[in-house]
């Protein structure tokens, strides 16, 4: 599943917190920050050893970044099913949660398929329509209610959160979920994990991906202003 933390540039990491994040999510951590006009630094190692990832995130600590901490559901243990994603010159990816996507390519993630086959051929051709708001909507639309994705762009130095209200809000940085690292120790509610309707309907939705789900974007392309 994986848990994906947004820190604004003034805000503080719970170091504590990380810590435990690293221990639920061994299998690769990224981090993106803005570090400069038009400029996005990133970070990634396919295994999640805290010491190096409390270094990465001390080292851009002023500045706003996302952490990526995986645990594997699909694909490889590797970097190249490490996050962040690059989907365009300026824009990154990260993904928390579990597509039912054509995974083309075997030992390859479902995130990686979601980055290089769907959102990058469109993002390239046409970075601003990832701030058009049909746009964030049609993708929180079809990726359903588990997943979560977050997208850092380094020529307007902005961040898009899809499903943003879905995740949780702690001292002032954003978390993905409360379910991969030990909530309770923070304060925080643990999630309800017994609500089999909500995983029904979450991949009832995830089933348009694919091909139609393209042509979806594609059409969008046309009207993102």
């Amino acid at each position: 599943m994986c848990l994906i933390i947004h820190k604004p540039k003034d805000a503080k990491l719970d170091l504590e917190l990380l810590h435990s994040a690293s221990q639920y999510n061994p299998h690769g951590y990224g981090l993106m920050a803005f570090t400069g006009p038009q400029k996005i630094s990133v970070i990634r190692d396919q295994y999640t050893h805290f010491e190096a990832l409390r270094r990465a995130y001390v080292h851009f600590a002023k500045h706003e970044c996302v952490i990526h901490l995986r645990l594997r559901t699909r694909g490889h243990i590797n970097h190249a099913n490490t996050h962040p994603f690059r989907v365009s010159n300026a824009i990154y990816m990260a993904h928390n949660g579990t597509l039912d996507i054509n995974c083309r390519i075997p030992g390859r993630s479902d995130s990686w398929h979601m980055a290089n086959d769907l959102l990058q051929p469109l993002l390239r051709r046409n970075p601003n329509i990832i701030h058009a708001k049909s746009f964030q909507s049609y993708i929180a639309k079809n990726i359903g209610a588990n997943n979560r994705m977050v997208f850092m762009d380094a020529d307007r130095q902005k961040t898009v959160i899809i499903n943003k209200s879905l995740g949780t809000e702690y001292q002032g940085v954003w978390l993905s979920n409360t379910k991969w690292f030990d909530s309770a120790r923070f304060g925080l509610a643990a999630p309800n994990c017994n609500n089999g309707q909500l995983a029904s309907d979450a991949c009832s939705k995830l089933k348009l991906l694919g091909e139609r789900f393209g042509q979806g974007l594609n059409k969008l392309n046309y009207c993102s202003g």
